[in-house]
């Protein structure tokens, strides 16, 4: 029931994000934080999805988390610096009302394309037996270029997996819970390249409820 619950919930973001400048802010000054107008989830939602806090602070009413991932890296590699993924989230009344990415992500990714990502969302296609929502992402919706493979390698390092399937690359990067809980929060990321331009064509994210995607590639087959 509860898990029910919290997929309807989900899908009301995502309805919420079709009309995103109703529901929804922009802070672009230090980093990238979306404001929710009218919050939706909960943070026993987040819970349950398996976003669980490494740190936390009350203040008042309200009260703000930092969940962290780590990346798990192929057998015998060592990098020299983390790159781990953080998120910051706010919540008033027991509700998501910020979710903020630090501004060093953004050195090697432009903020308007993830900002077309996220909107993109609302206008994606939901497979409800497969608990799966695929976007394909047209040039109209992404105000600045893709990142290529040699940017994501710096903004992300070494991946957990890669491989080359035909014409692609295909990076694969695992994180998991840096609470070392249950391993329900594990996440992968699976990003496809044309190996010889470097462009992004999908990105794919495999989450413990459900699978997200992107499909970039629309805009190369019309060139």
């Amino acid at each position: 029931l509860l898990g029910g619950c919290v997929y309807l919930r989900l899908l009301e973001v995502k309805q919420q994000l079709g009309q995103f400048d109703r529901f929804f802010a922009l802070q672009t000054a230090d980093g990238l934080a979306l404001i929710c107008h009218t919050p939706v989830l909960r943070t026993a939602d987040l819970r349950w999805i398996g976003l669980n806090p490494e740190h936390t602070k009350k203040l008042g009413q309200a009260e703000q988390w930092q969940v962290r991932w780590v990346k798990q890296l192929p057998a015998g590699i060592t990098e020299k610096m983390e790159f781990d993924i953080v998120l910051e989230l706010g919540f008033a009344a027991d509700k998501l009302t910020r979710v903020a990415i630090p501004e060093r992500y953004f050195a090697v990714m432009p903020k308007p394309f993830l900002i077309g990502v996220i909107k993109s969302v609302g206008k994606g296609r939901i497979d409800k037996s497969s608990k799966r929502i695929d976007s394909t992402v047209a040039a109209a919706d992404i105000a600045a270029a893709r990142p290529k493979l040699p940017a994501i390698d710096k903004l992300l390092g070494v991946p957990s997996e890669e491989r080359e399937e035909g014409e692609n690359t295909i990076v694969r990067y695992r994180y998991v819970p840096a609470t070392k809980e249950a391993r329900a929060g594990v996440f992968d990321m699976h990003l496809t390249f044309h190996t010889k331009s470097g462009e992004l064509l999908k990105w794919q994210g495999f989450t413990p409820v459900g699978r997200i995607g992107f499909d970039f590639s629309a805009d190369r087959a019309k060139r």
